[in-house]
């Protein structure tokens, strides 16, 4: 690593174990890793039926744990070069019925389920009923996506992105979770960037969340990063 600024630390890229690779995925091998699993959330959805959160929230936090507990799912370019942010922030989508569009909206995420969970409230609560695209004034660069498609379960997603050279965030599509046999499972759709990502960090981020799920509430919130 190189200079650390207030918010990201530079990348020494000389100094990178994946300093090959992201010149390989930078140049003629554009490309993004798209994988959809299914969770298993029988447990998840108990718990917070027991507490009486929302399970759309109580997801976007899991996302933003693991996202932020990992280097490779924070990195951005800015400036020319490529950068890590100290923390990222789920941007995600609210559906407005009356128009049958949606917002993009950011909550602050830091660590702790309980802040956020009253943070969110506070968002949709103020900027629910905005229409816009982006509702709230002060925007973010440091920012993940989340994105919910409560109407229908699905077994592939795929977003196409025109210019991919630098856009690193990861993105996250949720689906309808549905009972099978004792289980209740939610398709859950990940892209990532090939440059600064590979197949082995996705499954690790996906074993990671399952874990999660099956473990909220049984141990101590960690910070942002």
């Amino acid at each position: 690593m190189k200079e650390t600024t207030a918010n990201y630390t530079s990348v020494d890229l000389s100094r990178w174990a994946r300093k090959e690779h992201f010149e390989v995925f930078q140049s003629f091998a554009q490309s993004t890793i798209n994988q959809t699993v299914l969770l298993d959330i029988t447990l998840l959805l108990k718990n917070i039926k027991e507490v009486g959160w929302k399970f759309y929230p109580t997801m976007i936090f899991l996302l933003s744990k693991i996202v932020n507990r990992h280097t490779e799912f924070r990195m951005a370019m800015k400036n020319n070069e490529l950068v890590i942010w100290n923390e990222v922030h789920p941007m995600y989508t609210i559906f407005h019925n009356e128009t049958e569009t949606f917002s993009s909206l950011w909550s602050h995420y830091d660590g702790n389920i309980h802040h956020f969970q009253s943070v969110y409230s506070e968002d949709v609560a103020r900027y629910g009923n905005n229409l816009s695209y982006w509702p709230k004034e002060e925007s973010l660069e440091n920012v993940f996506f989340v994105s919910a498609i409560p109407w229908v379960s699905f077994t592939s997603f795929n977003i196409n992105i025109a210019n991919m050279q630098n856009f690193f965030a990861p993105m996250f599509t949720v689906g309808k979770y549905y009972k099978q046999d004792e289980k209740v499972l939610l398709p859950l759709a990940v892209q990532v960037h090939h440059s600064v990502c590979d197949g082995f960090h996705v499954a690790r981020l996906i074993n990671e969340l399952q874990d999660e799920c099956n473990d909220l509430l049984h141990h101590p919130e960690e910070p942002a990063s």
